[in-house]
């Protein structure tokens, strides 16, 4: 069994994903913050009352060696979002404010590292539960 299909870990990698993807839009933004007539977008976070209102995604599991299971290889994309009318606007027509750019992408980085801090925290359970985290001296 691969790791990432323990739920706990497939909902932080796709956590990781979705930060990952909001930085490269953020950077994107404050690339072009002199480019003329630009507007800033931000990637929209599923929120739970879409995820409620879907299909259910559940997987069957495989009882017998001769079940056949179709694996959904793909990755989730995340909608791109125009950013809202901000009050603030060049005279050239650019939208880009860099101190709200800049506070998007250093909370980006600090859901990213307590992701990652999470992600290794459960893997250090599961090394313990396996007898191979604690070091007997």
């Amino acid at each position: 069994m691969d790791i990432k299909e323990l739920p706990i870990f497939a909902a932080l990698t796709k956590r990781m994903h979705w930060l990952n993807q909001r930085q490269k839009v953020l950077s994107h933004n404050v690339a072009n913050a002199d480019t003329p007539n630009f507007t800033p977008s931000d990637i929209a976070e599923l929120r739970f009352r879409d995820l409620v209102g879907r299909k259910s995604r559940l997987e069957m599991t495989a009882t017998d060696a001769s079940h056949v299971l179709k694996k959904h290889g793909t990755q989730a994309q995340f909608e791109v979002k125009k950013a809202k009318d901000t009050y603030e606007k060049s005279p050239d027509g650019n939208a880009v404010v860099l101190e709200e750019q800049m506070l998007k992408v250093a909370q980006t980085r600090i859901d990213y590292e307590t992701m990652t801090s999470l992600y290794r925290k459960h893997v250090g359970m599961i090394k313990m539960a396996l007898g191979r985290g604690l070091k007997i001296l």
